[in-house]
């Protein structure tokens, strides 16, 4: 027994290509793509191969589309990890970085991403949370702020160092 798309009325027709052609979601013009073509009597072997989908999941699209019309397949919002930190603590921790550590009481100039991290815990702007460096950098980029790396280099023991490399 073959499966096919219930057929389309003209308004959804019209949404259906509307999509096709000018869609930005790739996944909702794939399967509006997957319906018109069930609509038009293609079977779901041959859908199959022109989208490069399962044969299972367009059986599962077309009888979603068949039992709630177009709003069925339309993609849902992904369920994943909801951010960590609130636009205002990110708003908070960017301008936190843009006053100068000097200002601040900060034997450096320039903060780098460690300092910064290390200075809003101390401060606690985000209470008793912590924030990692990789999260810092990427709420910098967020609103254009640049910050230092940090250089590291050796200094010698040697009580004569400082005559011995005037010398050279």
């Amino acid at each position: 027994m073959c499966l096919y798309a219930r057929s389309l009325t003209e308004a959804e027709g019209r949404l259906v290509q509307c999509e096709i052609r000018h869609g930005r979601k790739l996944v909702y013009v794939k399967r509006c793509q997957v319906i018109l073509a069930s609509a038009q009597g293609m079977r779901v072997k041959e859908i199959a191969k022109l989208t490069l989908l399962s044969e299972y999941h367009i059986r599962m699209l077309i009888r979603s589309f068949n039992r709630g019309g177009l709003p069925a397949i339309k993609p849902r919002k992904q369920k994943g990890r909801s951010p960590t930190f609130t636009d205002e603590e990110r708003a908070t921790i960017a301008e936190f970085a843009r006053i100068p550590p000097k200002v601040l009481g900060y034997p450096f100039t320039a903060w780098s991403l460690s300092k910064l991290k290390m200075a809003v815990e101390e401060r606690r702007l985000l209470g008793r949370r912590s924030i990692s460096d990789e999260s810092i950098r990427q709420i910098l980029d967020e609103y254009g702020i640049s910050y230092q790396r940090t250089k590291t280099w050796k200094q010698s023991h040697d009580p004569e160092f400082d005559s011995k490399k005037s010398e050279s």
